[in-house]
């Protein structure tokens, strides 16, 4: 009954249902490229930002490349979803932003954790950014869905 009342809803990407479930993901990416991908995060650029100061305060050549490419890759993202959403002819752009982020966290999830951390953790953050920047409200109020500067996003989504 709950299933059937979401998928009638007039704004069903601000519905809270909707909300919760797409945090929860940008949580457990970020979990996961945390513990098993160099303690980069996808989703989360403020604590890039900080990643990527400390390596550069300690020489981590290797560090700060992976925090700013996946800097850049979520900049990137943000990018495409305006571009996305400046485009579309049709209300339910936001669906076809997310096709994007299933193919990239299946695809991901066939991958030998050989394959090189810097291949893995910006795909998953043009993903993350591109859904951040689609849902970006729960029933008409602002929200973030994955823990980023807000500075950052409103920056990149306003150029």
């Amino acid at each position: 009954m709950v299933f059937n009342d979401l998928l009638h809803r007039k704004n069903i990407e601000q519905a809270k249902e909707m909300a919760a479930a797409l945090t929860f993901c940008g949580g457990f990416i970020d979990a996961y490229t945390f513990i098993q991908r160099g303690q980069t995060l996808a989703a989360g650029q403020t604590g890039n930002i900080i990643f990527f100061s400390a390596s550069v305060a300690n020489g981590n050549v290797t560090g700060m490349l992976n925090r700013l490419s996946t800097i850049l890759s979520f900049i990137l993202g943000l990018i495409i979803v305006t571009l996305i959403h400046k485009h579309s002819q049709s209300h339910y752009w936001r669906i076809f932003e997310m096709i994007p982020i299933i193919i990239i966290c299946v695809v991901v999830s066939f991958l030998p954790h050989s394959v090189p951390n810097y291949y893995i953790v910006p795909l998953l953050a043009v993903g993350l950014a591109m859904q951040s920047g689609a849902f970006s409200k729960i029933e008409g109020l602002g929200y973030s869905n994955a823990f980023t500067s807000g500075n950052l996003k409103k920056s990149v989504l306003a150029w």
